[in-house]
């Protein structure tokens, strides 16, 4: 999840970022490229694979529902 966080945090493109000039780094920095596009495939192809943990909200939905079922 963290490499998806990271993969969020990158600005749009170049032109719409306040930098001005590109990283030398080979990081991934912009949403744009071809690199970020096939990163943020993978993820998802992997996440799709894993079982669903409910969140906060879920397990008081989840909850909520069952104290209801039970009155």
């Amino acid at each position: 999840m963290s490499r998806r966080h990271a993969l969020l945090e990158c600005e749009e493109s170049f032109e719409l970022s306040d930098q001005y000039r590109e990283s030398s780094y080979n990081e991934i920095e912009y949403k744009n490229t071809q690199q970020w596009k096939q990163a943020y495939q993978d993820i998802k192809e992997a996440l799709s694979d894993r079982e669903n943990i409910p969140n906060k909200q879920e397990r008081k939905a989840l909850r909520q529902e069952k104290a209801k079922q039970r009155r």
